[in-house]
């Protein structure tokens, strides 16, 4: 099956927040994080069922070399971006 990816909005801010934290800390770094997520979303439209369940219709994939975790859902062929958040952090949904 061909998957689409979509993004909520509160996922947007989160990578937007994530990206302005990392470049104050080093310039590029921000880039490099985008990077990373971009990365995560193409292995979702190659394979979304293949990460693990957080309850029964959220699943999770971390972010290669960032403390992040994308959490997503699965609704017919879209791949539904729910949140990007940090580990450490509660999340806000």
């Amino acid at each position: 099956m061909d998957y689409k990816l979509t993004l909520q909005y509160e996922a947007i801010m989160d990578m937007r927040e994530a990206f302005t934290w990392y470049e104050e800390q080093k310039t590029g770094l921000g880039y490099s994080f985008l990077e990373e997520v971009e990365t995560c979303y193409q292995k979702l439209l190659e394979n979304p069922e293949h990460y693990g369940m957080l309850n029964k219709w959220l699943r999770r994939t971390k972010v290669n070399g960032f403390p992040y975790l994308i959490i997503y859902e699965i609704e017919n062929d879209l791949v539904i971006i729910n949140a990007v958040f940090h580990t450490s952090k509660l999340p806000k949904h």
